[in-house]
């Protein structure tokens, strides 16, 4: 078995997630005609496995990429990224579509892990203080100035900047910074047919008005209107703000099971836009706003996408690379199985 690259002798790695063929970091393979390729990082050339060493590893391949979630596919090349960070090439009629439903899941359960935790060690400090000082007399005040402290810290998590637009690409003309609290009451809109829309109330001003209950109040004194790609982009970061809390692995199941009901993640986002979903609470708006599972499921539709064009920026070149090396490997494929030569004999004279 094969280690460098036959055209550039550049070191092809290995993977882990083949046993039958732990060579490169990426390997390309044909199921239908039993194909499978080392592709070098370096020059980007094919290396065709020999042909005994093809069919298990091709099967494993196979299997490994039909069950990997992140993947993405054109008319005769699909690419996979496996968890171990191999790029899986596969070679052939792509497979029926099917929404990605993976490992980011696990980071909504670990952000509701850190939460949980940064909740557990304030709330015991600030009982420590209240206790401490209430031996001495003084614990009611302190009560009083608790709650005080809690409201301001709210308050400077609130206005905190979620993204920045300068004032060559803000709609306005000028620098709009988003904050926090913005995002809470912006509203998803589909324009069309054409991508979709995020609409952010009170860019305006930086401090936010609140009811009795300490809830936002919009007053749609300017509401910032970003198209498609910035729309995204703003989503994205705005998410994270929305689901701070993070999620169980029950709720993460329910937002995976919310989307598989949908046709693909941007079919997922294009319904959320269509219903003029809202991503926190307004007041008017309640019958809009997005449910905690939703929101989950919103965010993780976002990222498949991430995940996908950056896959799909790659398809291009794979698929004229593949023809390339298609050519080559019907030739050598074609040619004829030789018997081993004999060993060269020393002839002594006499």
């Amino acid at each position: 078995m094969y280690r460098t690259c036959i055209f550039c002798s550049a070191d092809l790695g290995a993977n882990e997630a083949l046993e039958a063929f732990p060579v490169g970091r990426r390997v390309a393979f044909d199921g239908w005609k039993g194909r499978l390729w080392a592709v070098c990082t370096g020059c980007g050339r094919w290396n065709l496995a020999p042909m005994e060493e093809r069919w298990e590893a091709i099967e494993q391949a196979d299997r490994a990429f039909r069950d990997t979630r992140i993947r993405v596919q054109s008319e005769n090349v699909g690419l996979a990224k496996l968890r171990d960070g191999t790029r899986l090439i596969r070679v052939g009629e792509a497979l029926p579509g099917e929404l990605a439903a993976w490992r980011y899941g696990d980071q909504l359960v670990s952000r509701r892990r850190r939460y949980l935790i940064a909740g557990a060690a304030a709330g015991g400090l600030g009982l420590a203080a209240v206790s401490g000082l209430m031996a001495v007399g003084v614990g009611g005040g302190l009560m009083g100035l608790w709650s005080v402290f809690v409201h301001a810290y709210e308050e400077k998590q609130a206005t905190r900047v979620v993204h920045r637009l300068s004032a060559a690409e803000s709609p306005t003309g000028r620098e709009v910074s988003i904050r926090r609290w913005h995002v809470l009451g912006a509203q998803l809109a589909a324009p069309g047919s054409d991508g979709i829309e995020l609409h952010v109330p009170d860019v305006s001003r930086k401090d936010r008005k609140t009811d009795g209950w300490g809830r936002p109040r919009f007053a749609d004194e300017e509401v910032l209107v970003l198209p498609d790609a910035q729309a995204r982009l703003v989503l994205g970061r705005a998410m994270v703000q929305v689901n701070r809390k993070g999620a169980s692995r029950d709720r993460v199941a329910d937002a995976v099971e919310l989307l598989g009901r949908a046709d693909g993640a941007e079919s997922y986002l294009r319904d959320a836009a269509r219903r003029e979903s809202v991503l926190g609470r307004r007041k008017g708006m309640e019958a809009r706003q997005l449910t905690p599972i939703a929101s989950l499921a919103l965010e993780m539709a976002l990222h498949d996408e991430q995940e996908r064009r950056a896959l799909q920026g790659e398809l291009g070149a794979l698929e004229a690379a593949w023809r390339q090396a298609e050519e080559i490997a019907g030739i050598a494929d074609a040619l004829p199985d030789l018997p081993p030569s004999d060993p060269p004999r020393l002839i002594l004279p006499g």
